[in-house]
């Protein structure tokens, strides 16, 4: 579990800029994580009454919520963790080559031995299913099952145990079927049931092919027509319905666009210090992750590269209609891509276990209620004597 480290808030040194070492924790696995709101993020935070989920890379999944004006921090390591959803006490959470779901255990939060009397949710794993290695991005419970974007295998899949994963909509320009990532689908809007829009980083249906134009290929597409409603974008992630209108994240110019569904026509909503993946909207107010750009890969011809400021890793907070930046919540080490976001309402101080950690202290939920399991089982047994 990772620690919280120095919160800094606007007008504070910029750590960034700081030659000094940055502060880490004396536990190697737990490094202290340092963190600014550059703005009013922590105060909307707390207006909102909720927490956020982030997939983030360095692996996991990290807590972010606020109370009396200081963020809380919970996380886990988790092996590349990806795309996420939520639905009441549910948290699913792709991962390499598992999907994890955790269930918040809201009754017994304040009992959790390691720190009683604190967290009002504690995430506990509760089912794995093993998918193998589909590059899952974004993600939907629809009712007990999950719908998945399938990137590897170019398809929109349902999880639900029966298969690996059971492909129900591919776009209809892909013309052939396996691991081969022919187009980098990557994002779905799902709103009353129904999977509306997906988002794609090209038109192609060759092995890899997406690679050549992902700088300026990108499309938006209907679903499940297939019909193409806006192209030309650098690297969308992330499309989502928020009150009729459709959002796109921009990930190659660091923009959330609105754009027209019928004439394709974009708005430029906001221009963010990132680049632009995960997004969740609540309350009147859109969360969007926001991720420097891996160096490994060398420059990939993208908009924001050519920028003069450089690029943060964290979360943003806009006004829902007005695009008004309200605050970023800038993560300065720990933290160098944010994956995905997604909103935990009513939950301010809130735990993640991963299966490790769970392992070590499980937790027993029923119907007749539940418990920590703290003594180890041969204890008890020394304990009974031989029988």
């Amino acid at each position: 579990m990772e620690r919280l480290g120095e919160h800094q808030s606007e007008g504070e040194p910029d750590p960034a800029s700081d030659q000094s070492p940055p502060v880490v924790a004396t536990d190697a696995d737990s490094p202290f994580i340092n963190l600014r709101d550059t703005g009013r993020f922590l105060d909307v935070l707390a207006s909102l009454q909720c927490s956020l989920a982030i997939s983030r890379r360095p692996s996991g999944v990290a807590l972010l919520g606020v109370e009396n004006g200081t963020p809380t921090l919970s996380a886990c390591l988790l092996p590349r963790s990806m795309g996420m959803t939520v639905s009441g006490n549910r948290l699913a959470v792709a991962t390499m080559h598992e999907l994890m779901v955790f269930a918040n255990l809201p009754s017994l939060a304040a009992l959790y031995p390691a720190r009683p009397n604190y967290y009002d949710a504690i995430f506990v794993p509760r089912m794995t299913y093993y998918t193998g290695d589909l590059d899952l991005h974004d993600m939907v419970f629809d009712k007990q099952i999950v719908l998945a974007v399938n990137t590897r295998y170019s398809c929109i899949s349902v999880i639900d145990g029966y298969f690996n994963f059971t492909p129900i909509w591919q776009p209809p320009f892909v013309k052939e079927f396996g691991p081969d990532d022919r187009c980098h689908l990557n994002g779905m809007a799902y709103h009353d049931g129904k999977v509306r829009y997906a988002t794609a980083l090209g038109q192609t249906s060759t092995p890899f092919g997406w690679r050549a134009g992902m700088a300026s290929d990108g499309i938006v597409m209907e679903v499940p027509s297939g019909r193409i409603v806006a192209s030309g974008l650098s690297m969308p992630h992330s499309p989502r319905l928020i009150d009729g209108r459709l959002y796109v994240l921009e990930g190659g110019r660091g923009q959330v666009l609105e754009i027209d569904v019928h004439s394709g026509a974009r708005r430029v909503v906001a221009t963010l210090p990132g680049f632009v993946h995960g997004l969740a909207e609540y309350r009147g107010v859109m969360f969007v992750g926001l991720s420097k750009l891996r160096d490994k890969r060398g420059p990939q011809g993208l908009p924001i590269e050519s920028g003069a400021d450089a690029l943060v890793a964290g979360v943003a907070a806009l006004d829902s209609r007005s695009g008004e930046v309200l605050g970023i919540m800038e993560f300065f080490n720990g933290v160098d891509e944010v994956f995905d976001v997604q909103v935990l309402p009513n939950i301010l101080r809130a735990e993640i276990l991963s299966p490790r950690e769970w392992a070590e202290t499980p937790s027993i939920a029923t119907m007749k209620g539940g418990f920590w399991q703290t003594r180890p089982r041969e204890e008890d047994e020394s304990q009974a004597g031989e029988g």
